[in-house]
């Protein structure tokens, strides 16, 4: 997937992992990638996967268990 560089970069990501667990890629109870997966798949710095991750996790799609990783509710 290539970024729109007129959007914010993590809203994009978050979109995208959004349409993912929507379409059955990540079903519920399924583990996401980690950061350094979605930093290499997006091209993106640490801090903007989190901020995807979080917006996620805010509107409860998904949650997190420190040290272990993110997973679909």
């Amino acid at each position: 997937m290539e970024l729109d560089p007129t959007r914010a970069k993590w809203t994009q990501i978050s979109a995208e992992l959004e349409r993912r667990i929507g379409a059955g890629e990540y079903p519920a109870g399924s583990k996401l990638p980690g950061i350094l997966a979605l930093c290499g798949e997006f091209g993106v710095a640490q801090v903007t996967a989190r901020k995807a991750l979080a917006s996620l996790r805010e509107r409860g799609i998904i949650r997190t268990e420190n040290g272990i990783g993110s997973f679909v509710c």
